[in-house]
């Protein structure tokens, strides 16, 4: 959730980068994401270390276009494009409540 709402890289009108530094950049805390579980599969994989089956991003790569998906549901606009940050939709939103 922090990729979506936090990734954005912030240009000035020329499209200089105002937040070059990872200093400003949010990583959510404990209470700012849902509750969530966690499975592990009894499997074992031949190719991975001690029979370990990668699976890094494979949770991190839906997140952001179901909440993309409810929040165009939610507004009636489509975001193509992240970070989904509240300026943001309220902006496409054109003000309207």
């Amino acid at each position: 959730m922090g990729f979506r709402d936090s990734s954005g890289d912030d240009t000035d009108d020329k499209g200089a980068m105002i937040n070059p530094a990872l200093r400003n950049y949010r990583i959510p805390a404990y209470a700012d994401v849902p509750h969530s579980e966690v499975y592990f599969a009894d499997t074992y994989d031949t190719v991975g270390p001690l029979g370990a089956k990668g699976q890094g991003e494979c949770a991190i790569n839906p997140i952001a276009p179901a909440i993309s998906n409810a929040v165009a549901n939610a507004t009636g606009v489509r975001f193509a494009h992240l970070p989904l940050s509240p300026e943001r939709i309220f902006s496409q939103l054109g003000g309207r409540s």
